[in-house]
């Protein structure tokens, strides 16, 4: 599909991830104040079989600045979401707190694309639903950005339940 599409910046597989929250720049320390509180909380919540599915752009297709492809179930991820969230409030950590929409970026689009162009991604993904995978940790990653994009370094991994 992207031979098909016009440029855009394609995050790379091993640099896809779901945000549960973005912290921004922070010490090391905050990794050790909010470890605890996070472990605690993701705990709390069963693992879970997932799917990827459907898609969209971000703010909407007419204006289109990001490609997403949807994560199913929505309200696990939620769950799992709400419980990170929750442990940084406890703990202090300052964190982005723009609502969660649970989603994986697939590219980021700097030039608008012609109607054509945002049907055909819709055409290649819509309806379209993964194998099952199971969720059954959070990452916490340190992210540089390079020239090449971000590198993202696993940092902490914490099990659900």
């Amino acid at each position: 599909m992207k031979s098909r599409l016009p440029p855009a910046s394609w995050v790379k597989p091993e640099s896809q991830h779901l945000t549960l929250a973005f912290l921004g720049e922070h010490d090391e320390s905050a990794v050790e104040k909010l470890a605890p509180a996070v472990e605690r909380a993701v705990n709390g919540v069963k693992k879970f079989e997932a799917r990827l599915k459907d898609c969209g752009f971000f703010p909407n297709p007419r204006h289109a600045r990001v490609g997403w492809v949807g994560v199913m179930p929505e309200d696990a991820f939620r769950q799992v979401a709400n419980a990170v969230r929750g442990a940084l409030k406890e703990t202090g950590v300052a964190f982005d707190e723009k609502e969660f929409r649970p989603h994986l970026t697939m590219m980021r689009i700097r030039d608008p694309w012609p109607p054509a162009c945002i049907e055909t991604f819709h055409s290649a993904l819509r309806g379209h639903e993964s194998a099952p995978f199971t969720v059954e940790r959070v990452t916490l990653f340190s992210s540089k950005l390079g020239s090449d994009g971000a590198v993202h370094t696993p940092i902490r991994e914490f099990r659900l339940a």
